[in-house]
This record gives structure tokens, sequence and C-alpha cells, in this order.
């Protein structure tokens, strides 16, 4: 029995007294175990969304950078034609630094460096009160002619690399020779090479050239028309991997021509967008991507995909079954008497609606047989 003033509660023998530090210990590894997955969880997402915005930033600053890249090239070649060799020099020499691969800039770049190791006049100084100017060294102009006879040549042998290596070297040394009928070869030259850069692939380089001859001349519809399609296919080339829905719109419209490789390109965004689509629960608008895709480029090892997918979408559409009301019969009997008799004539009427058809019943009386007729049974 506890002693008076005691007035805590008593406790069977035996009974240990709580671990009040045990449970506030297991109460802090639950708390920080929560936040440790918090922050587990929102790294792997910020790792996730940082790798994805790397790749696209990049693809962002090629696009720039080609932009850049074209912009310069076409005013250094512009330098190059007016004598601005230095200027032109630096022009070239800045794409190099972004593009170490880019020919026709390496090209332009050595013509730049050459006419600005040609000699120029200089004053030299006498003890006579008078300037002596040095003479200036005399061009043969003949061997210009033998050049550009040369350049012509390998225009009509198609080796147009060669030809605008001499014609540009011609403007470099003589600025005014025969000017107009050089810039005329130089544009044929520029105008054929673009060209068959373009159809073989080379889009890029060709409509550098193509922009570089319309600076001359102003280009036929042909090669006008040739280097907007190559435009446009380094246009959606730029969102292929990127952007699926917008690569498969683009390379659509340029797979109607079966140039390059865009139909294979087609097929490969076309069914990437439709998993895209699949990912998203919509497995319908999956179906239409997956059959432009191995319409345009056979697959057998894609078309099992296509068939669920197919599948899917047809258990997603299907209607739910209407049940079948049942139907009303209007039965109606009527009794017509024939001839006239003393009496009463009854003339007894039927009518029934809803549920299974009755047998009529008519009583007979002491009149004639009366004649029954019934209507067809038509549903109510």
């Amino acid at each position: 029995m506890s002693a008076a003033g005691e007035t805590g509660p008593l406790r069977p023998p035996g009974l240990a007294e709580p671990d009040n530090a045990g449970s506030s210990r297991r109460w802090w590894l639950w708390v920080g175990g929560v936040v440790l997955f918090g922050v587990i969880v929102l790294s792997v997402g910020g790792i996730s969304g940082y790798a994805s915005g790397l790749n696209q930033h990049s693809a962002r600053v090629n696009i720039e950078n080609s932009l850049i890249v074209q912009e310069q090239f076409d005013l250094g070649v512009q330098d190059l034609l007016e004598g601005r060799y230095e200027l032109a020099r630096q022009r070239f020499a800045y794409i190099m630094e972004i593009e170490p691969d880019n020919g026709p800039a390496r090209e332009l770049l050595g013509e730049a460096l050459i006419a600005l190791d040609r000699p120029t006049p200089t004053l030299t100084p006498t003890p006579s009160p008078t300037l002596d100017i040095s003479p200036t060294p005399t061009l043969d102009l003949r061997s210009m002619d033998g050049l550009f006879a040369a350049a012509q040549t390998a225009h009509g042998a198609g080796d147009y690399d060669a030809a605008a290596e001499m014609l540009l070297t011609i403007i470099a040394e003589v600025p005014d020779f025969r000017r107009g009928e050089v810039n005329q070869l130089l544009f044929s030259v520029l105008r054929n090479r673009g060209l068959n850069k373009i159809w073989s692939g080379d889009q890029e380089q060709g409509i550098y050239d193509l922009t570089l001859a319309e600076r001359l001349f102003p280009l036929d519809s042909q090669a006008s028309s040739w280097r907007t399609s190559a435009a446009f296919y380094l246009l959606a080339n730029s969102y292929f991997g990127l952007d699926w829905p917008l690569a498969t719109e683009y390379f659509s419209q340029i797979c109607v021509a079966s140039i390059w490789d865009a139909c294979w390109k087609y097929s490969q965004a076309a069914w990437e967008y439709g998993n895209k689509l699949v990912e998203a629960e919509d497995p319908c608008g999956a179906v239409l991507q997956y059959d432009a895709s191995l319409s345009t480029r056979e697959d057998a090892e894609k078309a099992p995909t296509a068939t669920e997918v197919f599948d899917v979408c047809l258990t997603a559409t299907a209607p739910a079954p209407t049940p079948t009301p049942s139907p009303t019969f209007d039965l109606t009997t009527t009794v017509t008497p024939s001839g006239t008799a003393p009496g009463p004539s009854p003339t007894p009427a039927l009518t029934a609606t809803g549920g299974p058809s009755p047998t009529p019943t008519v009583t007979p009386t002491h009149t004639p047989a009366p004649t029954i007729t019934l209507p067809p049974q038509t549903p109510g």
C-alpha cells in the first residue's frame, strides 16, 4: 500500500518503466529517413532535368553557330572580292575557330593570305630633295589569260574546285582583269558546285556556294528551289532527336519528294513520336504515327508493337453495350355481330399494354356467333 501523500498511479509488479528515450530515438530516425528520401528524389529529378536542359541548350548553340558561320562566310567572300583582304582573313580565321573542318572557309582563308603576301609599291627615300618611287613589278597579263583559259577548261570538265581556285587567284592578283567574264564564270562555277554538293547530301556547303553565286548574279529557279529545300532539310534535321513531333511534321513534307534520307528520318521520327504518345496514354494517336512509320519504311521487328497498340486502341474506344428495351405490345380485340337479333348485342373490347400478350376470351350469348378480328401485333 502506498504511503500517505503519494498521488502517482499504482504499477503492477514486474512491469518496467516505458523507454521514452528509445521511442524518441526511433521517431527521429523515421523523420530523418523521410527527409533523406525526399532529398534523393529531388536530386534525381534535378539531375534528369539538368541533362535534358543541356541537350536542348547544345542544339540551340549549334543552330546559332551555323547562322553566325554563314553570315561571316558571306561577308568574308564579299571582302575578298572587293579587295579587303585583311578583313576577309579575320572572318575566315574566325570561322575556322568555330568549325575547324570547314573546307570552303579554309580555302578562302588561303586566298586571303596569298593576297596579303603580294608585294605593294613602296617609297624609297634618296639624298635628292625629290622622292624616287620604286618601280612596280609589271604583271604578266598573258599569264592571267592563261589562268582564265585554264579555269574555263576546268569548268567545262566539271572540276569546279580547280576552276574556283583559279578564278579567285585572278581576282586576288588583278581585281579588274576581265572582270565581267571572270564574275560570270565564277557565278557558273559556284552555282554548279553548290547544286552538286546539295544533291550529294552536303546541304550546308551547297547553300554556301549558292549564296555566294547569288551575290554575283540572280539565281535561276532550279538553283533557288534546291537551296530552299536544302535549308528546310537542315531545319527539320535540327529537331531530329530533340522534338519528335516537329521532326515528324517537317520530314513528312520533304519525304514527298524522296530526296536525301528524308524518308528514313521521317519513318524514324514518326515511330519515336508514336512511342511518346504511348507513354502519354494516347494509343490511338500512336497508331497513326506507327502506321505512317511502317508505311514509309517496313520493319518486321516493329510490326508486333504496332499491332499490340492497335488492339489497345480498339479496346479503349469500343462502345459500351446498350441494353435492349423490352417490346410493348398493344392488342385490341373487337367483336362485331353479324345480323340483327333481339336482346343486347355486346361488343367486348380487350386492350393489353406491356408484358406478355394476353389471350382474348369471348363469352358467348344468345346472339349469332360473332366474327373476331385481331389486328397484327406491333411493338409499342
